[in-house]
């Protein structure tokens, strides 16, 4: 048995990069930036209002101004503000030349003969300089970069209307087990519904990639091996829960070792999850993943993830909290890192849900996040900061 931290090593230096695709801006939300994005202009590319006022001389704030226009945004100043003017403008719309102050418009007084006084007190000017936000040939967004919806929007701004991203993992998905039947049935006698599979499902396509479910397999190498043949000829990596651990059941690792998979562990210090396998061939990587649900949702999200992170060549980290724990924590044993599911509370704190154990899989729907509990600590006081892994 391997430490979490030795088997995400292996993992992670395990990846193999895919290939690359251009795909359209309404298509790229969500995908892995290969090829970083420059601006091709300024941001903005003018001085801009940033509210509605009157566009003048700070030097001139204490006299009466003639109005020259009214510019509206989308149409460029045609007058120059020389002392003793001012041109009234709308939020968004160019400052004119010469102006280098906008005063609100309820910071001011129409007068008789198209005239307009300042009455508040001098401060910010109001504009928004051009490039202050971003320069010509800026990068906005660096390759490695998960494509957000907030960067579709700076996508648009600056005229990217194709990005190479690259392609979508593809991935597999097997469950194992002579007790499971599928969600339509109802189970008889000694069966289960099998939920893995679709849950899998949902979080590889949260992940960014494309998941494809090959069925139950029976409990028997002959049924096991042909599912994982088939799912490793058409995907990148097969995901295939239970029948990995040490019963006389458990067929897996020995249906790895008979397709020539070379097997990098099967045993990791981690709860839930201990009898994680992990094996590879050319180009293809294999996660035998435990049969409990909890088991299978956590270390899909802090193994399987990563790894579909680095084929697609995402170069950012999945963020880690450091919130204060609400309340005291203590557990039995010690001897593996472990996952526990929490909620945030109003002040925030990480505050451990009612947790059965890796088969109670209905305690992740009301949690926020996972805390960590390191190897070897076995009690954690109120107020001490903890890691928090959001799920």
């Amino acid at each position: 048995m391997i430490t979490f931290e030795e088997a995400f090593r292996i993992v992670t230096e395990s990846s193999f990069r895919i290939g690359k695709e251009v795909v359209r801006l309404d298509e790229a939300a969500g995908r892995a930036l290969v090829v970083a994005v420059r601006s091709d202009m300024d941001m903005p590319p003018w001085n801009k209002s940033a509210v509605d006022g009157y566009a003048c001389r700070h030097e001139d704030l204490g006299h009466e101004l003639t109005v020259l226009e009214t510019v509206a945004a989308g149409v460029m100043p045609s007058a120059e503000v020389v002392p003793g003017t001012c041109s009234r403008i709308m939020t968004g719309a160019a400052v004119p030349a010469g102006a280098d102050y906008v005063f609100m418009l309820e910071d001011s007084e129409e007068l008789t003969g198209g005239k307009v006084r300042f009455t508040g007190r001098p401060g910010n000017d109001n504009i928004a300089k051009a490039g202050e936000d971003i320069m010509k040939d800026q990068t906005v967004l660096r390759s490695g970069h998960i494509i957000k919806p907030q960067d579709i929007a700076v996508l648009a701004s600056v005229g990217a209307m194709e990005v190479t991203v690259s392609c979508r993992p593809k991935v597999g998905v097997i469950s194992t087990g002579n007790e499971l039947v599928e969600p339509d049935r109802v189970p008889a006698g000694a069966q289960i519904r099998n939920s893995n599979s679709s849950q899998l499902l949902a979080q590889i396509a949260r992940a960014g990639a494309t998941g494809r479910y090959y069925g139950i397999a029976r409990d028997e190498a002959d049924s096991i091996t042909t599912l994982l043949k088939k799912a490793l000829e058409e995907n990148d990596v097969v995901l295939i829960s239970g029948g990995v651990s040490f019963g006389d059941f458990d067929l897996v690792p020995g249906v790895f070792r008979s397709l020539g998979l070379k097997m990098h562990f099967d045993q990791v210090a981690m709860q839930p999850g201990k009898p994680l396998t992990f094996c590879t061939g050319e180009k293809k990587a294999v996660f035998g993943l435990p049969g409990n649900p909890v088991s299978t949702f956590v270390q899909f999200e802090v193994m399987v993830r990563p790894f579909l992170n680095r084929m697609s060549g995402v170069s950012e980290q999945e963020p880690l909290l450091q919130m204060p724990l609400a309340t005291d924590y203590s557990r039995k044993r010690a001897e593996r890192l472990s996952w526990i599911p929490c909620t945030i509370t109003p002040a925030g704190e990480a505050k451990p849900v009612e947790y059965h154990g890796s088969a109670h899989i209905y305690a992740l729907t009301g949690a926020w996040g996972v805390i960590t509990i390191p190897r070897g600590q076995s009690w954690i006081q109120k107020g001490e900061m903890v890691s928090v892994r959001q799920v």
